[in-house]
């Protein structure tokens, strides 16, 4: 944890400065979920894949379930994947291939193998029959990775006996897989909060992995978003969780509806928010795959609703309006602030005017930021020459590590209690979506 990103970390701080840009097309990669809303002869996956592509999309993920294509007991239908290896290969595109035999909260194994546990030798089996299969039928297809399930931790919960389960069953699978194909990276996706609240089950499962596999959507418990202030407190915690494996977005979205508590301008800014935040950690994340490319249509989300069970309106909505661009195909801002955040960072060269309202977020000396007094015993006070809304502190000591997040700020003058610091050197970080400002303070008692 405490290694070379902490030293980075450390020695941007002492310049007083973070250095922006730090993503490139070489090493950070840009994906896109290519949903087509809506179907017509002029507007179709071609196009839509070209939407992609044009803005910086480096590669493309592919989403089957187990039950998709062994569609009852070895009956197969690889049709999807018939077309994915023609198609995928004439743009030399890299695919992230998910199998999903769980998905959210749904099991999706064929009906003879629903009675068995996952650690059950006729049930591995038989997803290794799959795989063989699925070699057969993508040849051209380059694999970027292989995802073995989907947010599974939303059907596991807190139950161990299924996590142990699960466990045997993916180190079995992702070992044979890598044989059918070698050098393969081999990941599982697991929501934000799975990897967060079930650490313990889910660090032991991720042993196995080369990737971790995360989906994130910031969103309280009633669907309603979380400000976008949260991005990078989220991202320093995964990363700080698992610092040594690369940390692969497979899901990345935040809707725009009102009912959730948004806005097309906040969901623009959530954009703005993530590319500044993975800026700080581009040595860790490697990739983000943006959900969706267009809005739900009504029949969509109606199918969704009964497919997950769910009927809540606020579920729904966020559903329904997660797309960079609306389901009759109109440019939201966040599709424009992606387009202009990948083309400042060389993923594309657009011939677009990216002032989009969104203020370029500036880094400012620590002459901008005076610490009092210092060094500091019980509390510190902070003047800002720059009026913070909805901003957000952090403090790290001299590793690297977090030990005081601060959220909500609001003015110029803040003031910290620290009266629980150990004696030591420490870095404030301050920043909401469009500034943030660094200096170093000492405890001495």
């Amino acid at each position: 944890m405490i290694k070379k990103t902490v030293f980075i970390f450390i020695i941007g701080l002492f310049s007083f400065s973070i250095a922006r840009g730090q993503i490139n097309p070489a090493t950070n990669f840009i994906g896109v979920d290519v949903s087509t809303q809506p179907q017509n002869a002029s507007f179709n996956y071609d196009s839509c894949f070209a939407l992609g592509r044009n803005l910086g999309m480096s590669r493309v993920g592919l989403f089957q379930t187990w039950t998709a294509i062994e569609t009852s007991p070895l009956v197969y239908n690889f049709s999807i994947l018939d077309i994915a290896n023609i198609y995928y290969p004439a743009y030399n595109m890299p695919v992230d291939l998910t199998i999903a035999p769980i998905a959210t909260n749904k099991l999706e194994v064929p009906s003879d193998l629903i009675t068995k546990a996952f650690n059950d030798s006729i049930l591995i089996n038989r997803f290794k029959k799959l795989l063989d299969s699925i070699k057969v039928h993508i040849p051209n297809i380059t694999l970027s990775s292989l995802i073995i399930g989907s947010e599974s931790d939303i059907y596991f919960g807190t139950n161990a006996k299924l996590w142990s389960q699960y466990t045997t069953f993916y180190s079995s699978v992702s070992a044979y897989a890598k044989t059918l194909w070698p050098g393969l990276k081999v990941a599982t996706e697991l929501t934000f909060t799975g990897l967060t609240s079930q650490n313990t089950f889910a660090q032991t499962l991720n042993l196995i992995s080369d990737y971790i596999g995360i989906s994130y959507y910031p969103l309280n418990t009633n669907f309603t978003v979380k400000p976008v202030s949260t991005i990078p407190t989220d991202f320093a915690i995964l990363v700080d969780l698992y610092s040594s494996k690369p940390l692969w977005f497979y899901q990345y979205g935040y809707p725009s509806s009102s009912t959730c508590n948004s806005s097309e301008a906040q969901q623009a800014q959530f954009i703005s928010q993530t590319f500044t935040s993975w800026d700080n950690y581009a040595s860790n994340i490697k990739m983000i795959d943006f959900t969706w490319l267009h809005d739900l249509d009504t029949a969509k989300v109606n199918f969704y609703a009964r497919y997950y069970g769910i009927k809540d309106t606020v579920f729904l909505e966020y559903l329904h309006t997660l797309g960079l661009r609306t389901w009759n195909g109109k440019d939201k801002a966040a599709f424009i602030e992606l387009e202009c955040q990948a083309k400042k960072r060389g993923y594309n060269n657009l011939n677009i005017h990216c002032s989009t309202g969104i203020e370029e977020m500036k880094n400012v000396n620590a002459n901008s930021l005076k610490l009092f007094p210092n060094p500091a015993q019980d509390y510190l006070n902070i003047q800002s020459s720059f009026n913070f809304k909805n901003a957000e502190a952090t403090i790290r000591n001299s590793l690297g590590q977090i030990v005081k997040s601060i959220s909500n700020i609001n003015g110029m003058n803040i003031h910290i209690e620290t009266n629980d610091f150990a004696n030591g050197l420490y870095f404030i970080i301050i920043q909401n979506v469009n500034r943030q400002m660094t200096n170093k303070f000492i405890i001495e008692k």
